[in-house]
């Protein structure tokens, strides 16, 4: 079994798990196993370098992540996560980066799901 893989490959096979039709246990799994392989596979310096520009959003990031999460609001933990994840590996930023930068942009509902959860209008007693 070959055990070195490219960060291209890994890249395309994150981007087919997100975008396939996988039961969202298995897809969770596969999500993190491949974003921590993606991480043990970046340079040194391109760690150093992308933790020293967490901090600094640019507006193109800014404006992809509100493009993505428009309108969006999560239905589950799972939903949530698998959102954020996906943008991660988009604008190769820390998972917690992304989330906390799209719940001060307002798109809490869209990434974390207990803010979902709070917005949603109550069902109805009949």
């Amino acid at each position: 079994m070959r055990t070195s893989h490219t960060p291209a490959a890994l890249h395309a096979t994150l981007q087919f798990v997100i975008a396939g039709d996988l039961p969202s246990e298995h897809r969770a799994v596969l999500i993190d196993v491949l974003m921590q392989r993606l991480g043990e596979q970046e340079p040194a310096p391109a760690r150093v370098q992308a933790a020293e520009a967490g901090a600094q959003w640019q507006s193109h990031e800014i404006t992809q992540l509100q493009s993505f999460l428009q309108g969006k609001m999560a239905k589950s933990w799972q939903h949530a996560d698998e959102w954020v994840m996906h943008l991660a590996a988009q604008l190769h930023r820390d998972p917690k980066a992304v989330r906390t930068t799209a719940i001060g942009l307002g798109f809490g509902a869209a990434v974390d799901y207990r803010m979902a959860k709070a917005l949603a209008p109550a069902p109805e007693d009949e």
